[in-house]
């Protein structure tokens, strides 16, 4: 049995179990669950491939090559960023589910989520749906575009095995997963789009059964920078927290890194962070979070507690070493 295949099949069967599966007008015994569980698969892929996008070179006119892209705004489309690497950053065209073919410019790039945006002139936005949840164990389907472009998408299915990977910047997606298919969309099963697909270690291979995906809100939060040419690093405070919480409100401060944004901004050890961003920060999990969407040159404040006396400290985000 090739690998992956009995979780296909458990995804079948469990899926049909979340199918509706009322009797069919002028059907006596009602739909066979195996035809509503291929009509619910059916559907969500093309709902979902409203946001696919298929990638080009310019000068590809046999349409031999082609990497997956997601519409996420008005013209404009995100995707992996092995792609555009792969092709090249001047004279890409994206072919939309319509199968009109565009000219494409690549804009901002976001290294720490290996997102790039796309700016597509005339690329309209698809009917609007809301993202779904992300939640482990949800079943979902990735979208990919192949020779045939948008309009015949590929699509394979598994499961949300796990979210918030790489400090929340992505999610564990089980299901096959190969070059045409990354920068694609990731939709549940009824076609509403939950990320866009990155390879994020070359080592997992392709067709590896994990893959990864960029959760849409967090391409939205940067979308604006991305979209104006921006190059977004991911930033680092030089802040050394403990492994553990110690039963008090917010995270001690066990060390600060020299010539770090934190050292600079004047944190010392014994410092204990309550704030950060306007948010409060009552633990270890809630800074680390924090701190995990934080870019390089980003200004930032900390609330600090020294000696019991309250803090403000102004940080300027580095660049993650």
């Amino acid at each position: 049995m090739r690998r992956g295949a009995g979780l296909g099949l458990v995804a079948v069967v469990v899926a049909a179990a979340a199918v509706d599966l009322r009797p069919v007008s002028g059907q006596a015994g009602g739909e066979p669950p195996e035809r509503a569980v291929s009509r619910t698969l059916a559907r969500a892929v093309d709902l979902g491939a409203r946001h696919l996008v298929a990638i080009r070179p310019a000068d590809d006119a046999a349409r031999r090559r082609a990497r997956s892209g997601v519409v996420v705004a008005p013209d404009l489309v995100a995707t992996c960023a092995s792609n555009v690497d792969v092709f090249g950053l001047d004279d890409l065209v994206v072919e939309d589910a319509g199968g009109q073919t565009l000219p494409a410019t690549v804009r901002g790039r976001d290294l720490r989520l290996r997102v790039v945006v796309l700016r597509v002139p005339g690329l309209g936005l698809p009917a609007p749906a809301p993202v779904a949840e992300r939640r482990a164990g949800a079943f979902v389907l990735a979208l990919g575009a192949v020779l045939d472009g948008p309009t015949a998408p590929t699509a394979t299915q598994g499961i949300v095995s796990a979210v918030g990977r790489f400090e929340g910047r992505a999610d564990q997606v089980d299901a096959p997963l190969d070059a045409s298919a990354w920068g694609g969309p990731l939709v549940d099963l009824e076609g509403r789009l939950i990320g866009v697909t990155v390879h994020v270690d070359p080592r997992l291979g392709e067709r590896s059964g994990v893959g990864f995906a960029v959760p849409v809100p967090r391409v939205l939060a940067v979308l604006e920078r991305l979209a104006q040419g921006d190059q977004l690093e991911a930033g680092w405070l030089g802040v050394v927290i403990p492994r553990h919480d110690d039963g008090e409100p917010g995270v001690p401060v066990r060390g600060v890194v020299p010539n770090s944004a934190a050292a600079a901004a004047g944190l010392q050890a014994g410092d204990r962070i309550v704030g950060a961003g306007g948010r409060e920060i009552p633990g270890r999990r809630a800074f680390r979070e924090w701190a995990a969407d934080l870019y390089a040159g980003q200004a930032v404040e900390l609330e600090v507690l020294r000696g019991g006396a309250p803090r403000r400290l102004e940080l300027s985000v580095a660049p993650r070493r």
